[in-house]
């Protein structure tokens, strides 16, 4: 019995190995390509705390296999460092030339995701107040009024659910169009920071779209009711890699148009997609990633009802270097707003 125990943790250990060492080809393989890799990458989480659970196991028995399990992590450790983040303390006050935040504010809670009185007006307070320089928007409500709820930006800008509020002039402003059938949107403006021109670009990429039938299916799942199970993981697998898949394009799209800038750029925006995706390897590529720069400790900036991971990043040319990070835990949406502090070099 117990030989036949150790030889089924073996075929476990081995197979979770397999599983992360493929999860970290998910920034380097094209979904469009091979598509596998990209849900690799999405359960790169849990199958790295598999594989820790299963080293302790293998260490405390003292068997050989430890020692691959061992190999397995620490072989990608780079990936750690972009979620979880052993960056020194920084302060808030330290100088800067520009502050930037980004923030999906869920429709102003227009669906009631959040149960909270006045939710509409604490979201703009919270902009108002946060003595960011620039501000981009996702999931902005259609409403044009909006905009007139925030006096201290006096240079906006906005197409589809996508906005960009400034308090310096926007002297260059346009729109990314992606391909028809594409659920993303994308503008960029040419910002004048004190003599000083520089490129953001806001983006709101493709969400997964999971439907209230996928969120019960998933809720099904994760409690242990696996009726169904075969189908229902079959069904929430297409959408993941579809919108994988054009997520993979879209990103394609931005960074061709990033490489065409003659200034210095900040790429920032709910990407809907973690750092060990193809999607954040393609805009990431020659950027620095304002989290692992200065960020500290898990940086997971979803909070809805599926998986918390970081997926509203601020990344920018080296031009620039981040003097201080902030994720605030504020639950006014189904994201935490990000705000950086940078600075020219």
């Amino acid at each position: 019995m117990v030989l036949l125990f150790n030889t089924v943790m073996r075929i476990i250990t081995i197979a979770a190995m397999i599983g992360l060492l493929g999860s970290y080809t998910s920034p380097y393989v094209n979904p469009n390509v091979f598509y596998p890799s990209s849900l690799l990458g999405l359960a790169y989480h849990y199958l790295l705390i598999a594989n820790i659970i299963l080293f302790l196991y293998w260490l405390i028995r003292w068997k050989k296999i430890a020692i691959f399990s061992f190999l397995a992590i620490a072989s990608g450790y780079p990936f750690i460092t972009t979620y979880y983040a052993l960056n020194p303390k920084t302060t808030t006050d330290t100088p800067h030339d520009l502050s930037i935040l980004t923030y999906n504010i869920c429709q102003m809670n227009a669906n009631n995701w959040m149960q909270e009185k006045d939710t509409p007006k604490k979201i703009m307070d919270y902009i108002n107040n946060s003595d960011a320089d620039i501000v981009c928007i996702q999931e902005f409500p259609a409403r044009d009024a909006s905009f007139q709820k925030f006096p201290g930006y006096k240079y906006r800008y906005r197409n589809k659910d996508v906005a960009l509020i400034s308090r310096y002039p926007i002297v260059k402003k346009g729109k990314i169009e992606f391909e028809p059938g594409n659920a993303a949107a994308g503008i960029y403006a040419d910002i004048d920071v004190k003599g000083d021109t520089i490129r953001v670009y806001a983006l709101h990429l493709e969400s997964y779209r999971l439907g209230n039938n996928e969120k019960e299916i998933y809720k099904n799942l994760t409690s242990g009711n696996t009726e169904n199970a075969t189908q229902g993981v079959k069904k929430i697998s297409s959408r993941l890699v579809h919108a994988n898949r054009n997520r993979a394009n879209q990103a394609i799209k931005v960074k061709s148009h990033v490489q065409q800038s003659p200034y210095p750029v900040i790429i920032c925006g709910d990407f809907n997609d973690t750092p060990l995706s193809y999607a954040y390897h393609t805009l990431s590529t020659g950027m620095t990633d304002s989290f692992t720069e200065k960020g500290r400790g898990l940086g997971n900036t979803y909070i809805g009802e599926f998986p918390s991971f970081r997926i509203d990043h601020i990344l920018h040319t080296p031009s620039f270097y981040t003097v201080s990070y902030t994720r605030d835990t504020i639950k006014y949406s189904d994201h935490y707003p990000v705000l950086s502090k940078l600075k020219f070099k």
